[in-house]
Order: C-alpha cells, then sequence, then structure tokens
C-alpha cells in the first residue's frame, strides 16, 4: 500500500487524494517516531537517575560488581568519587583494589527512587492479593446463600407437614 502510493505520487497519473494519503501517511509516521523518542529518552533519564542514585548509596559492606567483572564488598567511600573494594578470601588472600565509583555496574545498594519503587510494588501485589481473596469470599458467600434456599425448602415442609 505504500509502495503504490509512492509510486502515485511520484507520477502524474496520482489523483490530489492520493498525494492527501501519502502525505497523511508520512505525517503519522513522524509523529510516531517522534513519540517513541521522547518515551525512550525519558526512560533512559530515568534509568540514568536511578544508577546515581544508587551509586551514592554504596556504603561499607555493599556488595558491588564493577564494569570488568571483579566482585567484592566495599570496605571504604573515599571523599573523592573512589571506593576500596575488598576481593579475595582468606584461604586465597585478600586483596584491596581502590577505584572510581562510575566503574560500579551492578550493586545490592538501594537509592531512594528504587526503595519507593519497590515499597509500590509491593503495596499493588497486596492490593491484588487482597481484591483475589475478596472475589473468593465473595464466591463462597454467593454459594452459601444459593444453597441455603434449597437447605431451607425441605425444612419448610416438614414444618407444613
Amino acid at each position: 500500500m505504500l509502495w503504490n502510493l509512492l509510486d502515485n505520487a511520484s507520477t502524474s497519473e496520482g489523483t490530489p487524494a492520493d498525494n492527501y494519503m501519502m502525505y497523511a501517511l508520512l505525517a503519522v509516521l513522524v509523529v510516531i517516531f517522534i513519540v517513541w523518542m521522547i518515551f525512550s529518552n525519558r526512560k533512559n533519564k530515568q534509568r540514568q537517575q536511578e544508577y546515581t542514585e544508587q551509586l551514592s548509596a554504596i556504603r561499607p559492606g555493599s556488595k558491588v560488581k564493577t564494569a570488568g567483572g571483579i566482585c567484592g564488598i566495599v570496605v571504604e567511600v573515599c571523599d573523592d568519587n573512589t571506593v576500596i573494594i575488598e576481593t579475595g578470601s582468606e584461604a586465597s588472600g585478600r586483596s584491596f583494589i581502590k577505584m572510581d565509583k562510575e566503574l560500579i555496574a551492578q550493586t545490592d545498594a538501594k537509592g531512594p527512587t528504587q526503595i519507593a519503587r519497590e515499597q509500590e510494588e509491593a503495596r499493588k501485589a497486596a492490593e491484588k492479593n487482597a481484591k483475589k481473596s475478596g472475589t473468593q469470599k465473595e464466591a463462597a458467600q454467593e454459594s452459601a446463600e444459593q444453597e441455603s434456599p434449597e437447605e431451607k425448602a425441605p425444612e419448610q415442609e416438614n414444618e407444613t407437614k
């Protein structure tokens, strides 16, 4: 369809309606691309903000993994945006590495945004479970109510006899 519109527009045989359709289609594609770029940029900014919050939340005792693949535990956080990481064990020998915080790829430290997001997810899960259990209770009550008239009917017949 798109190729037909483009072909008709390039020739002089195309009607004005075909040209209008082609421009409308191109405009829609451009708008979709712009909206996609805006949302993509927004998501990247959120990820970057969470990453910087995680780096600032690193404290002694935090487990980290560097971009180079070195795993260790933070021993000290220095003032000049560096950390000292302890790697190895007592059996194999401990070693200490001083490196820039920006080289940390993963950490178990959590920033305020991540904590808030996890609390929100937990709240939603709790509401979902409560709603699910509430609907189960309602279904049990409805089935009990449906059974009770049948049970009462034989009792009423016995009373009339």
